[in-house]
């Protein structure tokens, strides 16, 4: 994950005209860039002239070309920035909580006081203004719009802090301190090797933590002793390496960082050795321009999944670089200390996203998916409000949900999206259990269960496509129906048995079939209950959809009989396969409980691909 950072930031770097030896560019925060508080359109600028007095609070429009007289660099989240430019969060005194202006800009003149005269008598202006200064900063945000911020900075003799050389070398040296100087600890060492360029280097540091995954707050995690001054043997970096890493992470934040049903993701392409400058500014721009709301927006519209749009541009590249897909998790937002990686992906080929896009088109197209008409996002409507069923992550997301019965299933669901990215198997026994899990959840509360029973049906398929359902014995290939004992010579016989064979690799057994065929039954059943009393009595037989071998044997009879009983039974083909298929199944099927429930509702919703051309002998759908 390093290297692919690295060589993200050495990208950056080029692309910025920057100098490694001349960082300055690199450290500098653009203050306005901030995903948590997205609206720091405003600039409140203190001024103060040339004898050091307070003269006023002046405000202007923020202006991502000022970055280098800003000088903005975030610092601690209880304490003062690398510098007196930050970002206002509070301008009212609460409940005995400092402001902004006292937290982050008096404090950071009463940090740096000793050092200079200058930076002294700018401080007691400051302070000896204190009042006035949060009044007037008071005044001005009440005339910006709610959903605005602003950013705290200062002028001194009509010149941004930018413009002055004792703001900058103050920021070099925070920057270059935070990587060895933490915890009441100095962990350095002269002459040694970089863990990231594997070059001998003047000076190495033991604190460069880029994304957290490397801590070493807790002495478990340090060598030599669990000291902490240690730290820079466990993995030492130069500064070039600590500088062009940040620049990674930066330029990640910005141009890498995608939406992924509930979780944040960072695309990390990493090159193969060799591969040219053209391709990779092209492969970059391509993930840059994903973040262009416009073409965002539109790509999103066709395609309604959020993950797709870029990945399936990458898949048409050639196999010169990888995917890394690093997972994470802010819980205290982008600026907090906390950052959990939750799970990381890497090396996937461009190769591995076509075939994972090309089973994906190949699933869209079975027409039982095109006709099962799901809702439209209201963000993304473009003509009504439904759509044929495509398959996506989020289909996954639906039996895998964040929260349910106040428990997450966030665990699963990443840990089954990686199997499938990294082509490796997924346990066919334990993702049916949730699959009906979630149906039964919706049939017990009365809800209707088909488009859950579909997006079933479509993310076993997709898998069963993609070879990496663990533990599922595809179909044999040979005639079960070799006695003769279930006729498919009608017209209705034909249908069906074009489903199986359509479907051959889920209708392996003669159990399968009666079962699913018996679901068909039962919904022709209760559209004529529903038609006759406005209400479906024979619901309560279906147990729940907890339903096992001797259960869906008993209901067949039933079944019959109520039909009689209404006196329509028209469906004596119907029953006679579901009877034959049956007795060549035997006893003792080799059928899970959930297998048995799941086959029996999958017939229940695709029971009209089936009905007979004389639909009012049917009465009317209630699926």
């Amino acid at each position: 994950m390093i290297e692919a950072v690295r060589e993200i930031g050495e990208w950056a770097i080029r692309k910025a005209g920057e100098n490694i030896d001349e960082p300055l560019g690199i450290l500098i925060d653009d203050p306005e860039s901030n995903q948590k508080y997205p609206a720091y359109k405003n600039m409140f600028i203190i001024t103060i002239n040339d004898r050091c007095e307070y003269e006023g609070v002046d405000t202007e429009e923020y202006s991502s070309q000022k970055l280098n007289l800003y000088l903005y660099r975030q610092g601690s989240k209880n304490g003062p920035d690398a510098t007196p430019t930050s970002r206002i969060t509070r301008v009212l005194s609460d409940k005995g909580k400092k402001t902004t202006f006292e937290i982050k800009m008096l404090s950071w003149f009463e940090k740096y006081k000793t050092r200079d005269n200058f930076l002294l008598r700018l401080g007691e202006c400051l302070k000896n203004n204190d009042r006035k200064i949060q009044n007037d900063l008071r005044k001005k945000y009440e005339t910006i719009k709610k959903k605005e911020k602003a950013i705290l900075t200062l002028k001194i003799d009509g010149k941004y802090i930018g413009e002055y050389k004792i703001f900058k070398d103050i920021l070099l040296e925070e920057a270059k301190e935070n990587f060895y100087s933490k915890y009441g600890k100095i962990s350095k060492s002269d002459n040694k090797i970089c863990s990231v360029c594997n070059e001998r280097k003047a000076e190495v540091y033991g604190f460069v933590d880029t994304y957290k995954f490397y801590t070493i707050d807790k002495p478990g995690f340090v060598s030599g002793g669990f000291q902490q001054k240690y730290a820079w043997k466990n993995y030492p970096v130069c500064l070039n390496c600590a500088l062009t890493l940040e620049a990674g992470k930066k330029y990640l934040g910005k141009n890498m960082d995608f939406n992924f049903y509930g979780f944040r993701y960072l695309l990390m392409p990493k090159f193969v050795t060799g591969v040219d400058e053209e391709a990779r500014k092209e492969t970059f721009k391509i993930i840059e321009q994903q973040q262009d709301p416009k073409l965002r927006n539109k790509e999103i519209k066709s395609l309604i999944s959020n993950e797709n749009e870029v990945l399936e541009m990458l898949s048409e590249r050639e196999n010169y670089l990888n995917m890394n897909f690093l997972f994470y998790d802010v819980p205290r937002g982008h600026d907090g200390s906390v950052f959990n990686i939750l799970l990381y992906i890497e090396d996937i080929l461009p190769s591995r996203l076509r075939t994972l896009f090309k089973a994906k088109k190949e699933i869209d197209k079975m027409h039982i998916f095109k006709k099962c008409m799901v809702p439209v996002p209201k963000n993304y409507k473009k003509t009504g409000d439904e759509k044929s069923l495509e398959f996506n992550f989020g289909i996954l997301r639906t039996f895998f949900p964040r929260i349910s019965d106040n428990q997450t299933y966030n665990k699963y669901f990443l840990d089954i999206t990686n199997k499938i990215f990294t082509n490796k198997p997924i346990n066919y026994y334990f993702l049916m259990s949730f699959i009906v899990q979630k149906i039964r959840e919706e049939f017990i509360n009365g809800y209707p269960t088909k488009i859950s029973t579909l997006q079933g049906f479509m993310l076993l398929n997709y898998l069963n496509k993609l070879k990496i359902l663990k533990d599922f014995k595809e179909v044999e290939r040979m005639s079960e129906n070799k006695s003769g004992i279930v006729d498919v010579s009608g017209g209705l016989g034909k249908r069906i048995d074009s489903f199986f064979g359509e479907f051959a690799d889920f209708f392996n057994s003669n159990a399968k079939k009666a079962v699913f065929l018996e679901g068909v039954l039962t919904q022709f059943l209760l559209n004529i209950q529903y038609q006759e009393r406005k209400a479906t009595p024979f619901r309560i037989k279906l147990k729940g959809l907890k339903l096992d071998e001797k259960q869906v044997k008993k209901l067949l009879p039933e079944i019959q009989n109520k039909l009689e009983e209404y006196s329509k039974n028209y469906y004596r083909e119907l029953e006679a396969m579901i009877s034959g298929y049956f007795v060549s199944a035997g006893n003792k099927w080799d059928m899970s409980n959930d297998e048995i429930s799941y086959y029996f509702v999958l017939g229940t919703n695709l029971s009209n691909l089936f009905k007979t051309d004389n639909k009012e002998k049917e009465g009317k759908e209630d699926e």
